[in-house]
């Protein structure tokens, strides 16, 4: 692992700084962001995006009948071990907060292929560029001492991706636990096609098998700030995993697959992937570890939108800061 995040690094840090010229928002520019908006002072190896979260182990169950759709032979396992990082977005620490990440990564211990899931608990991103993603966090940023909240608002209803994403959360609530909180890729990846040499353009979910639920209003004035990390240990202790099905969704002849605000409506293909099981809290080193969305199987394509480099780009250098 250690020789594959020194590979990405320079790899990353390399392609960062050929992309630098090419726009206003290169990941160098969005990562000084994140520290002008969110560094602690007096924790200057802290994150600064998804900054807080807990660690946890289980397992991850391939389908038999995913290797009739796609070639990835990671899945051809029976189970395979996952360490997985449960967090909020942003710099958030109270967990009566919307937004979700989960990062996964899935290690095969006879061959070392492994596969980085980066995921977050809505569809869409608030963002479908460099620039806007730069842009969303850069309005918030004192000048002179203050926040300009007539301009926030002002971008947030000019700006269709800012506008969308604000309609989307609107429509979602806080949830109740991560065993009641689904997380999607965001992105569009190519899978190979089982028998074939094409590539099939598909997002995947994670549906957790409890359902999904929120909060209510009673819940939510009782919760306390930590109440995710809470529900997860006394459901380990319980002996109550939590639980996951993932499934691929493949991309319709009309989808917009290199554009993470665009939501994709109607009926899709799905195709089972398998069962995660989250069966144990783990130490916290997994908050000083980074996860690269880069980091995909043999059979895994990454993505073509402009969001998805500069989210490894910037990975790269706020993990390089920590060091």
């Amino acid at each position: 692992m250690k020789k594959y995040i020194s590979s990405c690094l320079a790899i990353c840090c390399l392609s960062g700084a050929i992309y630098a010229n090419e726009g206003e928002y290169d990941a160098q520019k969005i990562a000084d962001i994140f520290y002008q908006l969110n560094a602690d002072p007096k924790n200057p190896k802290a994150k600064v995006n998804h900054a807080k979260g807990f660690c946890a182990m289980g397992t991850f169950e391939p389908a038999l009948s995913i290797n009739k759709e796609v070639d990835v032979p990671l899945l051809t396992q029976k189970s395979l071990p996952i360490q997985v990082r449960y967090s909020l977005g942003g710099a958030f620490k109270d967990d009566k907060s919307k937004t979700r990440g989960m990062a996964i990564r899935i290690t095969d211990p006879k061959d070392s292929a492994s596969w980085t899931m980066v995921m977050l608990n809505t569809e869409i991103n608030f963002a479908k560029n460099p620039k806007e993603f730069g842009q969303f966090f850069e309005m918030r940023l004192p000048v002179n001492g203050k926040v300009d909240q007539e301009k926030i608002s002002k971008m947030l209803k000019e700006v269709d991706s800012y506008r969308n994403f604000a309609a989307y959360t609107d429509k979602i609530g806080i949830s109740k636990s991560v065993a009641n909180t689904p997380f999607f890729s965001i992105h569009t990846f190519y899978f190979k096609q089982a028998n074939g040499e094409n590539y099939l353009p598909a997002r995947w979910k994670l549906v957790p098998s409890e359902g999904v639920a929120y909060l209510n209003e009673a819940q939510m004035k009782s919760a306390s700030s930590d109440f995710l990390k809470e529900d997860f240990q006394n459901r380990i202790e319980t002996n109550k995993p939590v639980e996951y099905k993932m499934y691929l969704v493949y991309a319709n002849k009309n989808d917009i697959t290199n554009d993470t605000t665009a939501l994709w409506s109607g009926k899709h293909k799905e195709s089972l992937v398998g069962t995660f099981k989250v069966n144990a809290l783990s130490k916290e080193d997994c908050n000083f570890d980074v996860y690269f969305p880069s980091d995909v199987p043999q059979g895994v394509n990454p993505p073509q939108d402009p969001l998805f480099d500069v989210r490894n780009e910037a990975y790269a250098i706020t993990f390089g800061k920590r060091q």
